[in-house]
């Protein structure tokens, strides 16, 4: 029998970013569940973020992981850090990180992001509140290899987010208080890491220093085409397949996946 797979949205997501992926992984056999993040709920107020940290988006992962033996954790983003942190306190049987934020030493900001995120970053007391992207800012970190008739969807799409959050995965080690670290000495699970060179959120060079920081515990892959939302850019379906393939080389079988046109 397969491993449970659990998906994990990253920040001003919900799980519907999961449903192509998680389509073609049910095609072939496994049972998945796309896990909603607290204050991310469908329904829920942007004041349901507030104060919300990390602590507690591991939290609610690690209260869903453990129903299930050994399961397949894959998180986008800030949940490609979430599904770290839970490797390295938990037993999987994988861990795939797709664009994924990084943990406390690699410091993740570089020039590229700067645009997108300067409006955040200089509002006060970010800490205790939510906050939403302007359309601008998500088209320039996050859509930004979409095709244009696609981004408005996607943009109706996304919430608000924890200011809490954004300032402990945004400063690298800078987070005095550590609450962006990753024992990675605990991870006992095979990962495989996938990652946009044309990211401008999570910056390849941020991608890149993580897979040197972590060595041979991860299977690093590269993109040049892609960007941040590889969840839905056209070519998703080959990376989703290359993870089945990834899963299966470990012994992690499934049937090979119907061969679907590009989006």
């Amino acid at each position: 029998m397969k491993p449970q797979v659990l998906f994990i949205h990253g920040m001003w997501s919900r799980p519907w970013v999961w449903t192509q992926w998680r389509g073609l992984f049910e095609e072939v056999g496994y049972s998945c569940t796309a896990i909603a993040l607290p204050g991310h709920a469908e329904g829920e107020a942007d004041s349901a973020l507030e104060n919300k940290g990390l602590a507690d988006y591991v939290d609610a992962v690690m209260r869903t992981a453990v129903q299930f033996e050994r399961p397949i954790l894959i998180g986008h983003s800030m949940g490609g850090w979430i599904a770290q942190q839970v490797a390295s306190r938990m037993s999987l049987s994988a861990a795939v990180l797709v664009n994924s934020a990084a943990p406390a030493p690699i410091f993740p900001l570089r020039p590229v992001t700067l645009p997108g995120t300067f409006r955040t970053f200089a509002t006060w007391a970010l800490w205790r509140k939510a906050f939403r992207l302007s359309r601008w800012e998500a088209d320039y970190l996050i859509f930004t290899a979409l095709p244009e008739e696609e981004k408005a969807a996607c943009f109706a799409g996304l919430i608000a987010e924890s200011g809490r959050v954004a300032y402990q995965l945004g400063f690298g080690s800078l987070n005095l208080a550590g609450s962006n670290r990753v024992d990675r000495d605990k991870i006992a699970c095979p990962m495989l890491a996938l990652s946009g060179a044309r990211d401008r959120i999570v910056p390849v060079g941020a991608s890149r220093r993580m897979s040197a920081w972590y060595g041979e515990r991860l299977d690093y892959r590269e993109y040049p085409e892609h960007a941040h939302w590889m969840l839905g850019e056209p070519g998703w379906q080959a990376r989703a397949a290359e993870t089945l393939a990834w899963l299966e080389g470990l012994g992690v079988k499934q049937p090979a996946p119907k061969v679907m046109p590009l989006s």
